[in-house]
C-alpha cells in the first residue's frame, strides 16, 4: 500500500513536470517560430509598398506583400489600444490566426478583431470597430470575424489597407516575404540585400514580448527542477521507512556478507517499482487532465498542444531513474552506518 500511495505521490510530480516542460517548450517556440501565432513569413524588407513584387521574384521567395502595421485607440474607449495590421488581398497568405468566430474579412470595410480585442470591446461579428488614428481621423470597420491570436494579448485586427491609407497616408509598410519549402534564408537575406532591402528574421512575438517569454520559460524550468527534488525526498523517506521496518531482514543479509551494493539493489527494486508505474500514470494525467486542462483556459487566444512529447518523456524517465538511484544508494549508505548487532536484536 506506501509503495502505490509513494507511485501516485510521484506519478502526480512526474505529471507537473511534464506539463512545465512542455509549457517551457511551447513558450520557446512562440519566440521563435513565428508559424506559432499564425505567420506564415519568416522575412521582413524595407521596400517600397510597390516593390512587394520585385522582391517575391527572387529565388526562393514563394511570396511578397506590403504588411502595414498602426496603433490606435478604440473610438469608445479611448484608454483601449488598438493595433491595427492590413494586408492587400487576402491577409490568410501571410497572417492566418485561427478564426474563432465568423468569417474572413472579404472587402475593404470589414476586420477581423483578436479575440482578447473582442472581449474588451464586446464586439461580435456584425458590430463595428471604430478607431482613432494617431493623426486624429477616424476609422471604422464592420467586424466580420473573431480570431485567436497572442499577439499584443489579442488587442488585435486585421483590415485591408485603403481606408487606413486614406486617413493616414503617412503610414509605411515593411514588405512581408514568404519562402519557399527548403530554401535557404541566408541567400534569400543576401538577394534582398542586393536590390536595396533591410532584411529582418520574423519571430514568433513582438520584440517586447520575447525577454519576457524567454524568463517565463526559464522559471518554468525551475519548477519542473523543484518537482524532482520533491520526488527525491519522497523515495528517499519510502526507502527510509522501508528499510526501519525491515532491519532485521537487512541485517541478516549484511551478516552473510552483502555489501551496500547488494542492498542498494533491494531497495532499488522497491525504487523501480515505484517508477514503473509513476511514469506511464504521469504521462497519461499530463495528457488527458493537466495539458487539456491548461489548454482549455487560454482556449480563446490560442491553440495551445501541450501534450508532452516523446523526447521529454524520456528524459523524465531517465531523471526518475537517476532520482531513484540516488535515493536508493543514499538510504543503502544510511543503513550500512548502523551496526549489524543492532539490526540483529530487533524483533
Amino acid at each position: 500500500a506506501r509503495t502505490a500511495a509513494t507511485a501516485v505521490v510521484v506519478g502526480s510530480a512526474t505529471a507537473v513536470v511534464l506539463l512545465m516542460l512542455a509549457l517551457a517548450s511551447f513558450l520557446g517556440r512562440l519566440q521563435d517560430d513565428p508559424g506559432v501565432v499564425g505567420k506564415r513569413y519568416q522575412l521582413t524588407a524595407s521596400l517600397p509598398a510597390e516593390r512587394a513584387g520585385e522582391a517575391g521574384e527572387l529565388p526562393g521567395v514563394a511570396g511578397a506583400a506590403p504588411r502595414y502595421e498602426t496603433d490606435a485607440v478604440d473610438s469608445f474607449e479611448l484608454g483601449q489600444p488598438v493595433r491595427l495590421v492590413a494586408f492587400p488581398g487576402d491577409h490568410t497568405t501571410f497572417e492566418a490566426p485561427e478564426l474563432a468566430e465568423g468569417r474572413r474579412l472579404r472587402d475593404d470595410g470589414e476586420a477581423e478583431v483578436g479575440q482578447g480585442l473582442a472581449d474588451t470591446l464586446g464586439v461580435r461579428p456584425g458590430g463595428t470597430l471604430a478607431v482613432q488614428l494617431p493623426t486624429g481621423e477616424e476609422v471604422r470597420f464592420r467586424v466580420v470575424g473573431v480570431v485567436r491570436t497572442l499577439e499584443r494579448e489579442g488587442q488585435v485586427a486585421y483590415v485591408r489597407p485603403p481606408r487606413l491609407l486614406t486617413a493616414d497616408a503617412s503610414i509605411r509598410p515593411e514588405i512581408a516575404v514568404r519562402l519557399e519549402d527548403g530554401a535557404d534564408r541566408g541567400e534569400v537575406e543576401q538577394s534582398l540585400e542586393r536590390i536595396g532591402a533591410e532584411p529582418r528574421a520574423v519571430g514568433g512575438t513582438g520584440s517586447d514580448d520575447q525577454a519576457f517569454l524567454g524568463k517565463l520559460a526559464a522559471v518554468l524550468r525551475v519548477v519542473a527542477a523543484v518537482n524532482g527534488l520533491i520526488c527525491l525526498y519522497v523515495l528517499v523517506q519510502t526507502l527510509a521507512v522501508m528499510a526501519a521496518e525491515r532491519r532485521r531482514t537487512i541485517a541478516v543479509l549484511r551478516s552473510a556478507g552483502a555489501r551496500r551494493t547488494a542492498v542498494a539493489l533491494v531497495l532499488g527494486g522497491v525504487a523501480a517499482a515505484v517508477v514503473g508505474v509513476a511514469v506511464p500514470l504521469g504521462v497519461i494525467v499530463e495528457r488527458l487532465l493537466l495539458g487539456p486542462a491548461v489548454a482549455r483556459l487560454a482556449a480563446g487566444y490560442a491553440s495551445l498542444p501541450l501534450g508532452a512529447g516523446a523526447g521529454q518523456v524520456v528524459a523524465i524517465t531517465a531523471g526518475l531513474v537517476a532520482v531513484a538511484t540516488a535515493a536508493a544508494v543514499w538510504v543503502a549508505w544510511r543503513v550500512e552506518r548502523e551496526p549489524i548487532s543492532v539490526g540483529l536484536r530487533e524483533g
